[in-house]
């Protein structure tokens, strides 16, 4: 499988670090992230940090600082952007390191603990005033979404953009990925738009297993904002289910949105229909890195959408 990150030399750090930092830097060490950035952690004196690299993230890590500045507060835990910046032909962010552990390295029993602390901080991301900004999809640096609408969003995975992380992709479906089967995924996708809620949520739209930390069955971070929009709320409840698959978390999610005054008419519909995007997404990206298994374990997931 292909993996885009950056390489940056160990010297190359320190100095960024020691030009940052008044106190010496120690406990540098390299952390599993994605296939895009280049993670650390360290500490400063009493303090602990994160320290991403990325070819071409500089957009996202300037989102997590307006997000951070704009949304945090104590029911939606973010963590301080402190210093942005590029060396050595990469753009860099340093921020405060939060306590606790990813989702992803917790036990099924230790997550299903997790669980009404993560509905209740989706929850607040979802009921945050929106009012002062307008459209729909990715943030721009003035906090306004990029396109009119929730239905324009997500039929824009089938576009090309020379400019974008997946560029010409649709040469994929010449290689890795059954042009069929991806545009009947799409088909089935436009037929439940409709459906999908017209007013707008802030979303984090990559609120998953890497990016959300907890301690003592409490959420005490939420990370990595550079795909946050605005949009259908079903979205981030149907990407949490999308990478936990031996759990039906559409249920209580259903419910507990349910009683808190939130929309969930059509929710299974709205769910499946994002459900799919994320699909088609994923088959883009993981066609990109050249993953054949993810790919057909990402097809596994749809076949009960495409009914």
């Amino acid at each position: 499988m292909t993996d885009i990150k950056p390489i940056i030399a160990e010297s190359v750090i320190y100095d960024l670090l020691a030009n940052t930092f008044d106190q010496p830097i120690t406990e540098l060490t390299s952390i599993q992230s994605g296939h895009i950035s280049q993670v650390f952690s360290f500490r400063s004196g009493n303090n602990a940090y994160i320290l991403h690299f990325s070819k071409e993230l500089m957009g996202s890590f300037q989102k997590d600082k307006f997000i951070y500045d704009t949304f945090a507060s104590p029911k939606i835990p973010i963590s301080p952007v402190l210093e942005l910046g590029e060396v050595d032909g990469l753009y860099y962010a340093i921020s405060q390191k939060m306590a606790g552990r990813e989702l992803h390295s917790l036990s099924k029993d230790e997550y299903v603990q997790t669980l009404p602390s993560n509905m209740e901080t989706l929850l607040a991301i979802h009921q945050t005033d929106v009012t002062p900004f307008t459209g729909y999809s990715w943030l721009d640096e003035a906090g306004n979404g990029a396109m009119g609408s929730w239905s324009e969003t997500l039929s824009s995975v089938m576009l090309e953009n020379p400019e974008d992380f997946h560029g010409r992709w649709h040469a994929l479906f010449e290689t890795i990925l059954e042009r069929d089967y991806f545009e009947a995924v799409f088909q089935k996708m436009q037929s439940l738009l409709p459906f999908c809620a017209k007013d707008r949520y802030l979303i984090h739209r990559d609120y998953e297993y890497n990016n959300v930390l907890a301690e003592n069955q409490k959420v005490t971070a939420v990370l990595d904002w550079g795909m946050a929009s605005y949009g259908d709320f079903v979205y981030d409840i149907a990407y949490l289910d999308f990478w936990r698959a031996n759990l039906d978390l559409a249920t209580p999610f259903h419910d507990f949105y349910a009683q808190n005054g939130m929309d969930v008419s059509h929710f299974d519909k709205r769910f499946s229909c994002c459900t799919l995007y994320q699909g088609l997404d994923g088959l883009r990206f993981f066609g990109k890195m050249g993953d054949k298994d993810s790919i057909a374990h990402i097809q596994k997931i749809l076949a009960p959408h495409l009914d």
